[in-house]
């Protein structure tokens, strides 16, 4: 049977095919909803922006239909749209949608109206949450509850009040909580035990109460190796981070978390931005924030850098030679030898380079440069032998080593 979209001319069918290549937006929230798009190959992930927060929605694929609700109910986008693989999607248009719609049964008319109303007010619900991998926030929060638990000299968890503490912490649902303590008890990560009870009924012709039908009134958690518990979990948690199911994901995060995610930590972060090893387009500041912090300390203090200063005491490791003088490095290096140098030069950071390059002389410069061309990849152990040295070298210029 012959479609409305059967009626495009030959000629212009390949033009209402659209590609989008991986990381493509089909349409953002706010937009006008003109037209809807059947995938006719890939993937699109709809998601929508809460507080700086992206909150998944789920997934369509091949045969499925997004943007179909602003286009038929004449909203504005409701969520964003992206393509998670290529992706080639069929362009229906509001005429077209609405051709297609006039000509189905009434019955059929008031349905999609209903489901598009409802589907609008259920959007309109969605919230943000303070995590983005709900798993990993619900183990963490299950182990200080469980740490709390023990001190206490209890020996088990409530599984209703630690739902509960759930709720009001990560604002997750009942079934998102029942459905990360299935998986963990699967795991034997976790023991639950029913808690029976019942409701008593009064027998007329006795004149006595009776147990009634039993119920499970709560559950008891128990952490089996509590040791082991996070460490465990993280490991599962990793997996459920890149599953494309509903939750949330946070489009930004801090430094702290960054080096969280790099296992790393803000200090070593610092010093790798100063040095330009880090590409500048991953950080954002919060415009409103920087604004007044920049009124705050005047205009004077963004127009010259310091570098922090590190007493001759506090030098830890190659790259912090940065900050010390010309002189003392000098006579460093003169006792350390060429084979040292190359060495510490093939260790350090790039604004650490420049720092020992400029305290040799050029012919010398080039012999430490080309050695430690040759030394390829520094052996862990040489590279901590030659730091140790260096730096007590420079102590013991200044006299803090002997």
């Amino acid at each position: 049977m012959r479609q409305d979209i059967d009626l495009e001319d030959e000629d212009d069918r390949d033009s209402i095919v659209r590609t989008f290549h991986k990381g493509a937006v089909l349409f953002k929230e706010g937009q006008p909803s003109d037209v809807a798009y059947i995938i006719k190959k890939g993937r699109v992930a709809i998601y929508r922006l809460v507080n700086n927060k992206r909150v998944g929605l789920g997934e369509r694929g091949p045969g499925e239909m997004v943007g179909e609700m602003g286009a038929v109910g004449g909203a504005v986008r409701s969520s964003f749209a992206e393509a998670v693989a290529y992706t080639e999607a069929l362009v229906c248009d509001q005429r077209l949608l609405r051709t297609m719609l006039l000509k189905s049964p009434r019955p059929v008319q008031l349905l999609t109206g209903y489901l598009v109303e409802r589907v609008r007010a259920l959007s309109e619900q969605i919230t943000d949450r303070p995590s983005g991998n709900a798993f990993w926030s619900v183990c963490r929060v299950t182990a200080l509850c469980w740490q709390g638990a023990v001190r206490s000299g209890a020996q088990d968890l409530s599984y209703a009040e630690l739902s509960r503490t759930l709720k009001d912490i990560l604002l997750l649902s009942q079934i998102e909580i029942d459905a990360v303590f299935d998986r963990l008890k699967k795991l034997r990560l976790v023991s639950l035990t029913d808690v029976q009870g019942s409701f008593s009924r009064e027998d007329p012709l006795l004149g006595r109460k009776k147990p009634g039908t039993k119920f499970v009134r709560d559950r008891l958690l128990r952490l089996p190796d509590a040791d082991n518990f996070l460490a465990v979990a993280k490991n599962v948690a990793r997996e459920y981070r890149d599953r494309a199911e509903f939750g949330v994901d946070l489009e930004f995060f801090d430094l702290a978390d960054f080096a969280r995610e790099a296992q790393s930590s803000p200090d070593i972060l610092y010093k790798k931005i100063g040095y330009r090893e880090i590409p500048e387009e991953l950080f954002f500041f919060h415009k409103a924030r920087a604004q007044a912090y920049i009124e705050a300390m005047g205009l004077e203090f963004f127009r010259q850098a310091r570098r922090p200063r590190l007493a001759a005491a506090d030098l830890a490791r190659i790259d912090d030679i940065v900050s010390v003088d010309n002189a003392t490095l000098q006579e460093a290096f003169s006792a350390l030898g060429f084979h040292k140098v190359a060495v510490a030069l093939g260790a350090a950071g790039e604004t650490a380079r420049e720092k020992i390059l400029k305290n040799l002389s050029k012919k010398i410069a080039a012999v430490v440069r080309e050695e430690a061309a040759a030394l390829g990849e520094p052996d862990e152990d040489e590279v901590a032998d030659v730091e140790k040295e260096l730096l007590d070298r420079i102590k013991a210029i200044k006299g803090l080593a002997s």
